[in-house]
């Protein structure tokens, strides 16, 4: 059976049943009002909405995850208070209700809201009364200054130039239509701003966020290296191994294509983004703790060589009596593997969130079903652990 690998958007992830959550890591100074939020934003979450269940019971075991309330306790303490605050404001983007998730996920499809909530839609305008508090609350933050001067890239020849490709529609043999249709949805580095109801383009504020994304897929002076570049040109013209919306340029001489690179050669090599080089993938790792992921059986599901020694991803098959992958195929299976992750950023990993339950921010479709409920999953952990960079030695510590 051949798998298709299509894409999906980044949602919730639950974790284990009952399990109180860690204390999260210490963010960087907040200029989000706390007050506005422990005394307005979180009734919101305890709230009960005809034919929805209450926020808190999908967010006491999902993510962003809400501290659990103890029989008899009906709101949160200032100190619960405090760490639901540092875990939800990392769901909003200062100043911006339209880019915060937190108030576009649970917004009905129709007036602007996420291709997906698992909790449904609990608004159906973003004149309701909870999305005005909400937004009230965003706009209580400092938005973030941008930092598109440091790379080199021009924002006017991005905007005028670059920006409509993602807009335009494909004809059946240039891929999978346009390339917003997928990465306003998708876990991926090229997370695009969804288009607002009526538009035809963007605003020129979404536009610089659209610009800050995609030079995630740029190096700066060196087309050959940028994904941007790359990632849609023919395999034959010199691009790579797969893009999961097809190819659209099938030379480099297509004017699309040398738009793209007479941008990015542009600009000057950026040599802060150099200093700060993606985490080295750990061949050991792979070979011992993901190739055998790959070969176990889940209840209800086809191990994952059954559909992958003939769909693509591509496992080796293995011959009647082995086990296993040898050396040298297993060097084959990861050379192929790693087209799937981002190195350092598990959750823009097709590897990992194509077999993820929607529910908690997987895929909208992975042919082999759903093998993991949450991310918390021993496997989805060990996978994440690859992706970071972690090795045989230094995982085992």
């Amino acid at each position: 059976m051949r798998v298709l690998l299509m894409v999906f958007s980044v949602c919730a992830a639950a974790a284990v049943a009952g399990a109180q959550p860690p204390a999260p890591p210490a963010p960087a100074a907040s200029t989000l009002d706390f007050e506005f939020f422990r005394t307005r934003v979180q009734p919101i979450f305890l709230a009960k909405r005809p034919g929805h269940a209450r926020c808190i019971t999908c967010h006491r075991t999902g993510t962003p995850r809400l501290i659990e309330l103890k029989d008899g306790q009906t709101m949160w303490d200032e100190a619960q208070s405090r760490r639901n605050f540092e875990v939800w404001q990392r769901v909003v983007v200062p100043g911006d209700p339209e880019a915060s998730r937190l108030l576009m996920h649970p917004l009905a499809k129709s007036a602007g809201g996420d291709v997906f909530h698992g909790g449904g839609r609990h608004w159906d305008s973003k004149a309701d009364p909870e999305w005005q508090t909400l937004a009230a609350w965003v706009r209580t933050g400092t938005p973030a200054a941008t930092t598109t001067q440091g790379s080199g890239l021009d924002f006017d020849v991005y905007r005028s130039r670059i920006e409509p490709i993602f807009l335009k529609e494909r004809a059946p043999n240039e891929g999978a239509g346009m390339c917003i249709g997928c990465h306003a949805r998708i876990a991926t580095r090229l997370r695009l701003q969804p288009l607002s109801p009526g538009a035809t383009t963007w605003t020129e504020a979404q536009s610089r966020q659209n610009f800050e994304v995609v030079q995630r897929v740029v190096v700066p002076g060196d087309p050959a290296a940028s994904p941007l570049a790359i990632h849609p040109l023919a395999t034959a013209a010199g691009g790579d191994a797969q893009h999961t919306g097809g190819k659209f340029w099938t030379s480099a001489d297509h004017p699309e294509y040398q738009a793209v690179v007479t941008w990015i050669r542009s600009a000057a090599a950026n040599p802060a983004a150099a200093a700060r080089p993606a985490p080295t993938l750990d061949f050991a790792f792979f070979r011992e703790r993901v190739q055998p992921i790959f070969l176990a059986k889940r209840p209800g599901h086809a191990r994952c060589i059954t559909c992958h020694r003939t769909g693509t991803p591509r496992l080796i098959e293995l011959p009647a009596g082995q086990a296993t992958w040898d050396e040298a195929q297993s060097r084959q299976n990861f050379e192929v593997w790693r087209r799937v992750v981002v190195p350092g950023d598990p959750e823009a990993s097709r590897l990992l969130m194509h077999p993820l339950a929607k529910s908690v921010g997987g895929d909208v479709f992975h042919g082999g079903g759903r093998h993991w409920d949450s991310k918390s999953d021993p496997e989805w952990q060990t996978l994440a652990a690859w992706v970071r960079g972690e090795t045989i030695t230094r995982s085992s510590r």
